[in-house]
């Protein structure tokens, strides 16, 4: 019997634009301390007006044995005004070092996209790659017991410059399993009064390889799901205790496969929980059964990670689907009452001014609710933009890429950002991120306007 831990798990994502995002990792890893015998508490960067103070008090009430920091985001992927927050996590690691001599220990999705060089640059003591559900509890239990982080049958363990990576050897393959996030921790009201809805997870992982994504870094190549059951169970016991209605499905690609995504439909409408949902959807992967299904269930709006309309672009992108499944996808939604967006992103290998406005005129066509329009690739290490960005000079072989590194099209610059700036000043429904602060709160007020429920527009991630 190991002795039991002070864990202290702090969420360090501070963005509140457009909408503040409930931190459900810090949730989950919360519950997997405690479920384990741990005393945890928790500290929420999000709405402090100072950090430290607050950071202090904690640290001095709590006296933690191991500090747990979760990690979202490294900055806002938007182009050309973007935000890098890993000097922020800097200065939040370097305060915890001058308060306690805890352990300090990362993860998160952020981490988990570049983690050695972000172990390093931070100076943490121990990292957790990809899912903690299982890794984070080992880790906790080595600690207690004083036993050395080495690697095991299950894990993996990488000395990096001090500190200690931890990686699963293989990924949760059942999710019910991995449990329910434990919400109560945080500020569950802030979160869904400024936030419009709540996040909730239905599966890991993505079978596809879009040239600049980072989500099969960081979720794995297989898709892994809840049960249609356990995730209406989630969001029932939430309706019930809180009276939360509105909801945000996290997946990468809610609805793939197609059959998962009408399960949990079904179970919700068979429920009538009186819900609003939205989520993110592939183009290709949608019929009228589905959206009947969604709209009986309470879907309200969705969004597309359309990213062209150009076959060209498209296929340069490496995507799976072809324009005329937008068209299909988006008459679909127009059917059935869905609002819906299609997220673009302008400026990828091989665009030019006229795979622009073939990108242009096919969104005329459509008619969605609301265009994201975005100019630049965020380049990540481990996708494909890497090879593209050094064999286009826009990179050094020795650029580690923490901070942020965007591709554009040989060409095009800041032509192509006016193009679209000026294209979305005359058309109310486009939406162009990373324009400063000031352009950003008229973005969330434009989107507000046009009453579109739950956190579906993160314009700034």
């Amino acid at each position: 019997m190991h002795r039991s831990l002070r864990v202290l798990v702090i969420s360090a994502n501070t963005e509140k634009l457009p909408d503040p995002v409930f931190p459900i990792g810090a949730a989950y890893m919360t519950a997997v301390a405690a479920q384990h015998g741990h005393r945890v508490d928790t500290l929420d960067l999000c709405f402090l007006d100072a950090v430290e103070p607050a950071l202090a008090d904690t640290i001095r009430d709590t006296e933690p044995d191991v500090v747990g920091i979760s990690l979202r985001n490294l900055d806002s992927s938007s182009y050309p005004l973007n935000t890098s927050y890993i000097d922020d996590y800097r200065q939040l690691i370097d305060a915890v070092r001058a308060l306690t001599t805890a352990t300090i220990v990362l993860g998160g999705s952020g981490f988990t996209i570049m983690p050695s060089t972000i172990l390093e640059y931070l100076g943490a003591d121990v990292g957790v790659v990809g899912e903690g559900e299982m890794a984070f509890p080992w880790i906790l239990q080595r600690l207690a017991t004083g036993a050395p982080l080495v690697s095991t049958p299950e894990y993996t363990c990488q000395a990096v410059n001090g500190g200690v990576l931890v990686r699963p050897v293989v990924r949760i393959k059942h999710l019910d399993v991995s449990g329910l996030p434990l919400r109560a921790r945080f500020d569950l009201d802030a979160y869904y009064q400024r936030g419009g809805a709540l996040n909730i997870q239905t599966k890991r992982g993505c079978y596809f390889e879009c040239v600049f994504c980072s989500y099969p870094l960081i979720e794995g190549s297989k898709v892994r799901m809840r049960s249609a059951r356990a995730v209406v169970d989630e969001i029932q016991a939430e309706r019930e205790a809180h009276q939360i209605r509105h909801w945000f499905f996290v997946d990468n690609i809610f609805n793939m496969p197609i059959r998962h995504a009408k399960d949990i439909c079904e179970e919700i409408a068979a429920r009538q929980l009186d819900i609003e949902w939205s989520g993110y959807l592939n183009p290709k992967f949608i019929d009228a059964e589905l959206c009947a299904l969604m709209a009986r269930s309470g879907c309200k709006a969705v969004e597309f990670g359309t990213d062209s309309g150009s076959a060209a672009m498209i296929a340069s992108l490496n995507k799976e689907f072809e324009p005329d499944d937008l068209r299909t996808a988006s008459a679909l939604c127009h059917r059935h009452g869905l609002k819906f967006c299609h997220s673009l992103i302008f400026g990828g290998p091989g665009e030019t001014a006229q795979t622009v406005g073939e990108t242009i005129e096919l969104m005329e066509e459509l008619q969605p609710t609301a265009v994201i329009a975005m100019t630049g690739i965020r380049i990540l290490p481990g996708t494909g933009m890497v090879e593209i960005a050094l064999r286009d000079g826009q990179i050094d072989a020795d650029d580690n890429l923490l901070h942020p590194k965007f591709y554009i099209s040989p060409g095009l610059g800041d032509e192509l950002i006016e193009r679209i700036e000026s294209y979305a000043r005359q058309h109310s429904n486009w939406i162009v991120p990373g324009q400063g602060i000031k352009t950003n709160v008229q973005v969330l007020q434009k989107l507000r306007a046009r009453k579109i429920k739950g956190q579906l527009w993160r314009l700034l991630r």
